[in-house]
């Protein structure tokens, strides 16, 4: 401890002496530290951090998995029953289903998300409420009890935290419930893998299993027993698989060759973006290798400047041991302070992604730099301290005492310093045409994707998220048609309002509703397609083009024939060989035998994923109850083009809602600019902070070979100017070190080249109508990299160019 003590003395003391140094290399040092920190921070908030259950590990996702890969994670309720009846690996199953729900206690209303739960649901997760009890089985059976649990932000903002609320009635979608509990705080933020935002409310699971979506679209969970391992879990699920497929009358969505797969809960909450995230996290710690690698050639010159220092000292007995020691110490001093400005940038840099990160970002509350942060950053610091500062400690304490005393400061340090500093370069030059590489491949992806035609115009158009659950309109006695017809009609009267439509079911650019059909004489029904509810200006409004047929009109009502338009993808794919035009589709929402009266244009649901074939039905002639359904997964959304701003018009149109019915909750209120936008946010997010990275590798790999060619100009100054007595020109000397220099940056971007053909590879499923191969991706980021490699070196070139010739000479 006194010699440890004595380092870090002296240590500090020799930062004093050189506080230019110091200021480098710590700021180098906290600028890599601080972006893997926050990058460490997101990654162990989205993926690792454990959920807030009783032993989460045990806590399971039951898919349907086929050899093409997961699906939907959804099952039916006959499949839960089976399951929870006959599986012997579980300690009990839960299944739930994500609806919305307008609320009210009688003070105000409010849109929430909430989960249809069955009763084992909170017991499985080991969550208790804080105030009151949790579902009773009697509750959850037959057809259902009204009763609800609210969340701890819905009790503090409708109730102000009274705890006397337990068994006050609140009105759900206009149907009261009795308030049974209340959940602890922040479990509302809990992520499943069906929804996104906080849940408000949860009711029992009986009230929907038979209706919504007849009973599908559900996500099962389990907990498997003590001792049970997954692969004995998977096998028994297979074999109750094949027994259940034995049923006749089950009706169940486990396809031919599918199996019930397990995968553990905390995983498939972020299997949508967890690869890229841990490419990101490992992009980022190239940035902290080429800091270090600066730090190394930092410490190597300091070390040249101090070679007699350590030479008296191993004359006056120190060993190397000592001196090793004593350099370790300081490298390693130098990078827990770096490390410290780091979790400030750290902290900078969280805020700024989170800003910028898409709205669904799973688990995003649980992003924040916490204890296991600060831990990661301080071995991270540790690790590159005595990797950074080993190799220069180890060169500086080898030093033979007699010949350096003997040598000038220039001269020390030999052939074996200057090819380790000639080797950081190369690698900083590898690393960072790696990361700019992958940087150009999802730019460049990026730019396909804005590029791509969504099948509309989103330019000047309005979407306005309204519910109409609970209102005078949400029941069978008044359609929704005629609400619409109501709510239009005063739009349209408002000054810039072009045209307006709504739509139910999902807006275009988003996910949407989906339904099975059925096609008159064929026996083969067609598997699931986008299905959306609409009214008769929808494709006006939007900038659609009907291709062939008719659009829908005021005349297709209620009493008259059923009809349907579809769009392109779906002619070609169930008419191949003629036109769609007077075919007929049986839709499994209504049963109806519908004429095909139009082909639209295929309008994009992803912009990066191709065209799903598509059912339109006109608004009129959908029964009450099938719209209110839909409405428990998707907004109804009003659409209005302008000929001017479209946002400046919402508080107008929102006006006219509330005119008519002021039950009726609004939502989000967006220009269909802002929801394109949004649907690229994911690819936005990816490519800003690989291109942040690369960016930042790309500046500190210019900065270490502007440090490498500056010091190899100072070691051979002796050399030029005997070079330019003998008559050397000032040209002769640039191209001398220019050649040099750019040698190291033309091998480092050979490794580079090669190493990046083989790590981008791992990028290829985030790339859009282009090849992970893109020569011009490899070829623009290889030309960068040598010019700014050029701008680096032309500084000290310059300078060695115009040294006099007598100076040089007279020079060490």
């Amino acid at each position: 401890m006194t010699g440890l003590l004595q380092d870090l003395r002296y240590a500090l003391r020799q930062w004093r002496k050189s506080p230019g140094f110091t200021a480098v290399a710590v700021l180098t040092l906290a600028l890599g530290m601080g972006l893997n920190t926050a990058m460490f921070s997101i990654v162990y908030g989205i993926i690792l951090r454990p959920l807030p259950f009783a032993d989460p590990a045990r806590v399971v996702e039951l898919a349907d998995s086929s050899p093409q890969g997961t699906g939907e994670l959804t099952v039916t309720y006959p499949e839960f029953q089976f399951f929870r009846e006959r599986n012997s690996v579980f300690e009990s199953l839960a299944v739930f289903t994500p609806v919305g729900f307008n609320l009210s206690t009688g003070r105000e209303a409010e849109r929430v998300n909430g989960l249809h739960v069955s009763s084992s649901y909170l017991h499985l997760l080991g969550i208790k409420p804080v105030l009151g009890r949790d579902f009773l089985s009697e509750e959850d059976s037959g057809n259902g009890t009204h009763v609800a649990l609210l969340s701890y932000g819905v009790w503090q903002r409708q109730a102000a935290g009274d705890r006397n609320i337990i068994g006050r009635a609140i009105t759900l979608n206009g149907n009261p419930y009795t308030i049974i509990g209340v959940m602890p705080a922040n479990f509302e933020r809990v992520v499943t893998p069906l929804s996104h935002g906080e849940t408000g409310v949860w009711v029992p699971m009986a009230l929907v299993a038979r209706s919504i979506g007849n009973g599908e679209n559900l996500a099962m969970i389990g907990r498997l027993k003590a001792g049970i391992s997954f692969d004995q879990a998977r096998a028994d699920m297979a074999l109750l698989t094949s027994e259940f497929r034995k049923i006749p009358e089950a009706h169940y969505q486990i396809g031919p060759e599918a199996q019930l797969d397990l995968q553990r809960y905390q995983a498939m909450l972020s299997s949508g973006i967890r690869e890229i995230l841990f490419l990101l996290l490992g992009a980022v710690g190239f940035v902290l290798l080429i800091a270090s690698a600066n730090v190394a050639n930092l410490l190597l010159g300091r070390a040249v400047t101090r070679s007699r220092e350590f030479a008296v000292r191993s004359a006056l007995g120190a060993s190397h041991i000592r001196l090793l020691s004593q350099l370790v110490t300081e490298s390693v001093l130098l990078s827990i302070v770096g490390a410290l400005f780091g979790l400030l940038l750290a902290h900078w840099f969280l805020q700024g992604a989170l800003a910028i990160s898409p709205q669904d970002l799973p688990r995003a509350q649980d992003i924040r730099l916490d204890v296991w942060a600060f831990g990661f950053t301080f071995l991270v610091a540790l690790a590159t301290g005595v990797g950074f500062g080993s190799v220069p400690a180890w060169m500086a304490s080898k030093l033979n005492p007699e010949q350096t005393l003997k040598e000038t400061a220039t001269r020390v340090g030999g052939a074996s310093r200057g090819r380790f500093r000639s080797a950081l370069t190369v690698g900083q030059v590898a690393l960072s045409l790696v990361l700019l590489s992958g940087a150009a491949l999802l730019i460049e992806t990026f730019r396909h994707v804005l590029l791509t035609d969504p099948g509309f115009n989103p330019s000047h158009v309005l979407s306005m998220e309204i519910w109409s659950s609970g209102s005078k309109y949400g029941s069978p006695t008044l359609s929704e048609a005629r609400f619409y017809d109501q709510v239009l009609q005063q739009v349209e009267g408002l000054p810039g309002v072009q045209s307006t439509a709504a739509v139910a079911a999902g807006l275009p650019l988003e996910r949407g509703g989906n339904s099975g059909l059925e096609i008159p004489g064929r026996q083969q029904p067609e598997n699931c397609c986008d299905y959306r509810v609409i009214t008769p200006d929808y494709f006006r409004t939007l900038g659609a083009s009907v291709m062939a047929g008719r659009a829908f009109t005021a005349a297709d009502k209620e009493s008259s024939a059923p009809v349907a338009i579809v769009n392109e993808s779906f002619a070609r794919r169930v008419f191949p060989h003629g036109s769609a035009i007077g075919e007929h589709v049986i839709s499994n929402e209504d049963r109806k035998v519908r004429e095909i009266v139009g082909v639209t244009r295929d309008v994009k649901s992803y912009l990066d994923q191709p065209v799903d074939a598509t059912i339109f039905l006109p608004v009129a002639q959908v029964p009450a109850g099938q719209s209110q359904s839909w409405e428990d997964w998707f907004p109804t959304h009003i659409l209005v083009r302008t000929s001017a701003e479209p946002l400046a018009l919402s508080h107008a149109v929102e006006q006219q809602v509330h005119a008519i019915d002021p039950a009726i909750t609004v939502g989000q209120i967006r220009s269909m600019e802002e929801v394109r936008s949004a649907s690229v946010s994911v690819r936005r997010f990816n490519m800003a902070l690989l291109s942040l990275f690369a960016g930042l590798a790309l500046v500190l790999a210019a900065i270490g070979i502007y440090g490498v060619i500056a010091y190899q100009v100072t070691q051979r100054m002796h050399e030029i100017g005997v070079r330019m007595a003998l008559g050397a020109e000032r040209q002769d000397i640039l191209r001398l070190v220019l050649r040099e220099g750019l040698s190291l940056v033309a091998v480092g971007i050979v490794i580079g080249l090669i190493a990046g053909l083989a790590l981008t590879r791992l990028l290829e499923n985030y790339l859009y109508e282009m090849k992970v191969m893109d020569p011009f991706a490899f070829t623009s980021t290889a030309i960068l990299i040598l010019f700014v490699a050029l701008l680096a070196c032309a500084i000290p070139a310059r300078r060695a160019a115009k040294v006099d010739p007598m100076v040089a000479l007279r020079y060490e």
